[in-house]
């Protein structure tokens, strides 16, 4: 019979796909970029949208977006859970609230944020992520500014929704005024209601916020209702799309097609191996034709260098590894977030009040609460502020230390 430390290996390989943080937009420029961090929004969408908190708001950059020229999407962090489905928005209220209605420009539906099947590492500061263009449409009036929001419905890990917001600009000079009507051959004013007609932000997994709508299990891809998903639709890799359940609205089927032979292809990289005990390193490489057995079309990826099982662990104390065991779906939890994106200046990000808090000695790891109901990951402040851990399990760091002695470090979602 299998021995219970081999148990105990073959759960943490299971694991292993889900790292310790997320990912959190760096381009465009964010609002609130002081305090955001990689948390999806809240499974009750109290936090709708945008990630409501302390200094939310806060404009650090207001970008600049002229209509029809290529906007690069980039992000921070490794852990992108196997991709999923992202939607670039947009609305004119300035900030948003949870009435705004949000107007999709572009779907991209798989391999995002990475065509990697796993993760990119587990730098919670690192890069690695696809990058993504879009540009803004000539449907959209310029000379006024908006609100634009990256949301993103994960592949693996717990059904969660997140949403990133940044403030934009269209400048006036980057559109005409009149334009050419092909059959009457004539100018005619442009039509500006034709924004009102673009497809309404798909949401999920938010409970009322998203109207009760879940995407499916771990390990689907998420097929966005017609109604939601638009015209300008990038449609990655050929894997099947799963509706999803409850009060989603509209009807479903594969948005857009084949990958298309003017856009940069990129090979999915393996995801980083559990037994490393360092994350491995970033490091882009020219672009190569991808494997034909499985056509994949992606933007810019920056390729992740895989690392081996031969890397032994460096010793770990008690409180930094910790590990998801079963307990009763019952077991209460706190809520809360992980650590904010680091600044550049060398003060610690605000802490918000009502938020429960630690600090710890080694920043990048996982921490447990005493009780086991909540973790979180060390910032660079030596700080932590923790989150509930995931319906149906428990931190244990107890049991992290006996496994750690033998495996390398293991993060939970």
């Amino acid at each position: 019979m299998p021995s219970t430390k081999s148990s105990l290996a073959a759960f943490l390989l299971a694991l292993a796909p889900l790292a310790s943080a997320h990912v959190l937009l760096e381009t465009p420029v964010p609002y609130g970029a002081a305090t955001l961090n990689t948390n999806p929004l809240l499974e009750d969408g109290s936090d709708y949208p945008c990630k409501q908190r302390e200094g939310v708001y806060a404009v650090t950059k207001v970008n600049v977006m002229p209509i029809g020229q290529p906007q690069t999407i980039s992000f921070q962090g490794q852990a992108t859970h196997g991709g999923g489905a992202c939607q670039v928005s947009l609305t004119t209220d300035t900030p948003p609230t949870k009435d705004s209605v949000f107007k999709v420009i572009k779907t991209i539906v798989g391999g995002c944020p990475s065509t990697n099947p796993g993760n990119v590492g587990n730098d919670p500061f690192g890069h690695g992520a696809d990058k993504f263009q879009f540009s803004i449409p000539d449907t959209i009036p310029a000379g006024k500014n908006y609100t634009m929001a990256w949301t993103w419905f994960n592949k693996i890990g717990n059904r969660e929704m997140y949403m990133n917001c940044a403030p934009i600009t269209v400048p006036a000079s980057s559109q005409r005024r009149f334009v050419h009507d092909a059959a009457s051959d004539t100018l005619k004013e442009r039509d500006f209601s034709a924004m009102s007609a673009l497809p309404d932000m798909f949401r999920a997994n938010i409970g009322s916020m998203g109207n009760g709508c879940l995407t499916p299990t771990s390990g689907s891809l998420v097929a966005i209702p017609k109604d939601n998903v638009g015209t300008n639709v990038r449609r990655i890799g050929t894997e099947a799309l799963i509706p999803p359940v409850g009060n989603c609205g509209g009807t479903y089927g594969a948005p857009g097609g084949a990958p298309s032979p003017d856009t940069p292809k990129s090979n999915p990289q393996p995801a980083v191996p559990v037994e490393s005990a360092t994350a491995a390193p970033v490091q882009p490489t020219p672009k190569s034709n991808p494997q034909p057995a499985v056509p994949v079309e992606s933007a810019t990826a920056a390729p992740v260098q895989p690392t081996t099982t031969t890397v032994s662990p460096p010793p770990v104390s008690i409180s930094t590894v910790p590990i998801v065991t079963p307990v009763p779906p019952s077991q209460p939890s706190t809520v809360a977030p992980v650590p904010a994106k680091p600044s550049t200046a060398p003060a610690a990000p605000p802490v918000i009040p009502g938020l429960l808090t630690g600090t710890c000695s080694t920043p990048g790891k996982s921490v447990c609460s005493p009780d086991g109901t909540t973790w979180g990951t060390c910032d660079q402040h030596n700080t932590v502020i923790f989150q509930k851990a995931p319906i149906g399990t428990k931190c244990d760091p107890t049991l992290g230390t006996l496994v750690h002695t033998k495996r390398s470090r293991v993060f939970i979602a």
